[in-house]
């Protein structure tokens, strides 16, 4: 059994990223999701445990001293993070992780040279990305205005990421992901020999 793939996915608020998350889970069972802890309060309709682990910011930063977490980073004065445990496990399973981070974390993860598939998801615009935070109605006009800003500076950063998908409708932004996941498999970096003649054979490289 091969070790499963760490799908790395970032995007802006009001981007549509749980809706594409919660798709790409229906598409693959088998798809692990790595649940990030976070110190903000919990929203209507989340769980903890299912959408993020919600702790204290007493607890988070006990955590960050015992060097629980893979990656962990401060937005909107609140903690978020993830933890080494939750990505281990499913790779050595042969799993496919999924892991939603935001820019900071992609920077550490780079930093750290971590191994996985980069994908940034934007907005058609920055106009729509303000409507669909609107059209939560959940948060202040200061803090929607607070997260645009966010945004703006996250887009910036697309150079980070092995690919950028421009979220139109949210089918076929999955069947996109759903392409990279199936070409990056089939990478000749990632190739395992099926049988030990194969292997043999391999052994020193292309003639």
């Amino acid at each position: 059994m091969g070790k499963g793939f760490v799908l790395i996915l970032s995007a802006p608020s009001g981007t549509g990223k749980t809706t594409t998350c919660n798709l790409l889970r229906e598409k693959i069972p088998d798809l692990k999701i790595s649940v990030s802890h976070t110190t903000r309060e919990v929203r209507q309709g989340e769980e903890t445990g299912v959408d993020y682990v919600f702790i204290s910011q007493k607890e988070f930063e006990d955590k960050i001293a015992n060097n629980d977490f893979l990656e962990w980073a401060r937005v909107h004065n609140f903690y978020y993070g993830t933890s080494f445990q939750s990505i281990r496990a499913s790779q050595k399973n042969g799993h496919d992780t999924l892991l939603e981070l935001d820019v900071q974390g992609v920077e550490t993860l780079r930093k750290m040279k971590y191994q996985g598939i980069y994908i940034l998801i934007l907005p058609p615009s920055i106009e729509e990305m303000r409507a669909r935070l609107k059209k939560r109605g959940t948060d202040s006009e200061e803090f929607i205005q607070q997260r645009i800003e966010t945004g703006k500076k996250e887009i910036k950063k697309y150079k980070l990421y092995d690919y950028v998908i421009t979220n139109h409708e949210v089918e076929n932004t999955v069947d996109i992901i759903l392409s990279i996941l199936r070409a990056e498999k089939v990478k000749v970096s990632h190739y395992s020999p099926p049988s030990l003649d194969i292997k043999e054979l391999l052994k020193d490289g292309v003639d």
